[in-house]
């Protein structure tokens, strides 16, 4: 047998396959000791344990359970408790508890425990999930427990109360801001093959009290691209509270967006602002998905379709497509901090929420009806896509979009080869200001009638003069939008 005492500590809040795992023990030949609920049920299921108010000669109280300089000693310095069984208060799966009701539900002894039983791995085995209990039983039948077995057990349990942790810091302090330390807490949701290439590993970790709000309902296994891109999609259909709204993203920027009278009318001009680069892209709506869009969408091919809810006929309609990866998403999961990793630490910013509330013209002409309407569409959009980046629209479309450009005027030359079809009653967003006039010429050529951008350089009045010679209104809003 292995070398540890075969005396085991129980005391978990979640005891989904307890019994058939402690009988187990006792064919083990183990001593049990437990906590009141836990020994309670072991009790009523003819498995003997000792109440740990008996083991240890104190009492038991709501709050006070395992708390005791005997079992902490036992476990941290002696290892005669060989074994510590563990899992913790649910803080992580309540919603809509008050703060005293979550108080209670924060787990003071489970965590010393767990904590003790990993830092004396080397006398003590250490489990925390259910799922663990099978591989635990196997490995003391074919004595396999042995320094390494532990250790990866430590590893696994550090994790966790590392995790627990993050959560309350989470619910205390949601406002990064007013926050020393960064963690976040999630676990992982999604194993997946790979990452943004074949040779990088990688996992969707999600916040367990939001895993209900992220719901696939079929198609091949969704990927790490496919996630990011889908983060995009329906966050930029999202920008359009007040109107159906229908985004088509390509490595997370926008081929087409666009809003309609109807779900499908939204749907198809998105498709047609670029039909060739949405070929295997991602679909992202803000409205439940209806069967007739679900009728125009198999038409075509793409990698996903991501929407805050399905009707029972449109799903019907995707599964069509085998491989077609279907997302329900709940609009609460468009969170107002964004994170990333850089030099092995973490950017934490606010979400760029800021609506457009005024703008200031600044050209001999004001936009009229038509183009301001289209102008405060394409400054929607042009959030959305990788900087610097230039988007060309109508009202409620965009006909080009240049993106990820090193120069601005590059970018706006991009648009400009797409919109080429089109040759009037074209708009024009800039994420930020143009530092020379070469960009306003060039869209210009396009037919361009209309720009909307912050403003902010020192050739402004360079930049306004040539609007001035092409007959452009131009506005300035003082805000930008720049998105690495």
């Amino acid at each position: 047998m292995s070398n540890i005492n075969k005396k085991a500590l129980i005391s978990v809040a979640n005891k989904e396959g307890l019994v058939e795992f402690a009988k187990a023990l006792k064919d083990l030949d183990f001593e049990i000791i437990a906590t009141g609920g836990t020994q309670k049920l072991l009790s009523e299921n003819g498995i003997t344990a000792i109440r740990i108010s008996d083991y240890t000669g104190g009492s038991e109280s709501e709050r006070v359970k395992t708390l005791s300089q005997r079992i902490a000693k036992e476990i941290l310095e002696t290892g005669e408790i060989g074994l510590v069984v563990c899992n913790l208060y649910p803080f992580f799966a309540q919603k809509g508890k008050s703060l005293a009701e979550m108080i209670e539900l924060i787990d003071i002894g489970g965590v010393t425990l767990i904590r003790a039983a990993a830092k004396n791995y080397k006398r003590v085995c250490v489990v925390y999930d259910p799922n663990q209990y099978d591989g635990l039983i196997n490995g003391l039948k074919e004595e396999r427990l042995g320094d390494d077995f532990r250790l990866e057990l430590a590893r696994k349990a550090f994790d966790y109360i590392a995790w627990y942790d993050a959560v309350i810091a989470e619910y205390f302090t949601p406002d990064f801001s007013q926050r020393q330390y960064y963690t976040v807490a999630a676990e992982k949701y999604i194993p997946m093959r790979y990452g943004e290439n074949p040779h990088q590993k990688a996992a969707f970790f999600l916040n367990r009290l939001h895993q209900d709000e992220f719901k696939i309902h079929g198609g091949k296994e969704i990927s790490y691209n496919n996630i990011l891109d889908a983060d995009v999609a329906f966050g930029c259909a999202n920008e359009f509270v007040d109107e159906i709204g229908c985004a088509v993203i390509k490595h997370q920027t926008p081929c087409g967006v666009a809003v309609g009278e109807t779900q499908p009318e939204a749907f198809e001009r998105a498709y047609m602002a670029d039909s060739i680069s949405a070929f295997g892209g991602i679909v992202g709506l803000n409205r439940k998905l209806e069967p007739a869009t679900a009728e125009l969408i198999t038409k075509h091919f793409f990698e996903v379709i991501i929407a805050p809810a399905f009707d029972v006929k449109a799903i019907e309609i995707l599964h069509k497509k085998k491989n077609l990866r279907i997302v329900e998403l709940s609009h609460e999961l468009i969170k107002p901090v964004v994170f990333r990793p850089v030099f092995g630490g973490i950017l934490v910013q606010e979400r760029d929420r800021v609506d457009l509330r005024d703008w200031e013209v600044v050209t001999k002409r004001a936009p009229d009806d038509y183009e301001a309407a289209s102008l405060k569409f394409a400054w929607k959009v042009v959030k959305w896509t990788k900087s610097n980046s230039i988007v060309f629209a109508i009202k409620g479309r965009t006909v080009g979009i240049g993106a990820g450009q090193t120069s601005r005027v590059g970018a706006v030359e991009i648009a400009l080869r797409q919109s080429i079809n089109r040759s009037a009653g074209i708009v024009m967003a800039s994420d930020a200001f143009f530092p020379f006039r070469d960009g306003v010429d060039t869209a210009a050529k396009g037919g361009v009638t209309a720009v909307i951008q912050p403003g902010g350089s020192k050739r402004d009045q360079e930049v306004i003069d040539a609007c001035n010679e092409h007959d452009i209104a131009m506005v300035f809003t003082h805000l930008r939008h720049f998105r690495h």
